[in-house]
């Protein structure tokens, strides 16, 4: 059975897959279609060549995909991840899905806390299509869960469910698809076997070298503090403002307590712990 690390660019994954090599690491980015989301990254893109070897990465595997031109996610993980391929010395597969702006207009809603369709679009599916076309199944997921947090083992779903025929039906003259769900992944969750904590983690990058972002994943995502969601406007606006724009356009919030625009007024806590990461239900998203 191949093992298979899932790395997010926050250094928890990342220290998995330094200490727990696998047959393959994959790293699946959060890509926006609106290239003003990166704007205050695009200078150093440029200069850095970042957006050429980012597009260079996904088109080994999702040449289905449209043009990488910027993320939702901290545009220091891209960093982190170019940086951490250098440390481990083996491949990352680099994956992507539809983008933010794309999904929304194919499902017509934002998603939200009941809707969790985001990064089951965006992060599951591309991981579960590249290991269905060129690996066996089922495959020993890895996910960096630490033994601070091992209450997220229990969500972890290893299942995927996939469009496998159409069938006309004469009665009432449609096309209906039909679906099956299938089990390609079963959790391995060696953090949590191995007792590592949050101060191991940040104890074993001290000194490499690797600038990981201060908060990993989507930065506007619902699943994140207001205070956090707060932050992200001051590091990360133009990501920030793409999100809001959304929510603005479709007259919907991703949080139902407030807007991500009322969410920038707001004043900043700052004894706040920032940076502790999304809390993602959906099992893959980690710092």
């Amino acid at each position: 059975m191949p093992t298979v690390n899932s790395l997010s660019g926050g250094k928890t994954s990342s220290y998995l897959a330094a200490n727990y090599p696998a047959d393959i690491n994959v790293f699946a980015l959060v890509c926006l279609d609106d290239h003003n989301g990166n704007a205050h990254y695009r200078k150093y893109y440029k200069d850095h060549g970042i957006t050429q070897k980012v597009n260079d990465r996904l088109q080994k595997y999702c040449s289905d995909q449209r043009e990488f031109v910027g993320t939702a996610e901290d545009p220091k993980t891209i960093i982190a991840i170019l940086e951490l391929e250098q440390f481990l010395g083996r491949e990352i597969v680099w994956l992507r899905g539809i983008g933010f702006e794309d999904m929304l207009n194919v499902r017509s809603y934002m998603p939200n806390q009941h809707k969790r369709f985001c990064t089951q679009l965006m992060k599951i599916k591309p991981i579960f299509e590249f290991l269905f076309k060129y690996h066996e199944l089922p495959v020993k997921m890895r996910i960096g869960y630490r033994y601070d947090e091992q209450e997220r083992q229990e969500k972890y779903n290893g299942t995927f469910r996939y469009p496998i025929r159409c069938e006309y039906q004469e009665n009432s003259g449609r096309w209906i698809q039909r679906w099956e769900e299938i089990q390609y992944a079963i959790g391995d969750f060696p953090l949590i076997e191995d007792k590592v904590l949050h101060y191991h983690v940040k104890s074993y990058w001290q000194g490499k070298g690797i600038d990981f972002p201060e908060d990993s994943n989507c930065q506007f995502c619902f699943w994140k503090h207001p205070q956090q969601l707060r932050k992200n406007f001051e590091t990360n606006r133009p990501i920030m403002l793409v999100g809001a724009v959304q929510e603005d356009m479709h007259n919907a919030s991703m949080r139902k307590d407030y807007s991500l625009l009322e969410i920038m007024n707001m004043g900043l806590q700052l004894e706040f712990n920032f940076g502790t990461g999304s809390g993602c239900q959906a099992g893959f998203c980690t710092d």
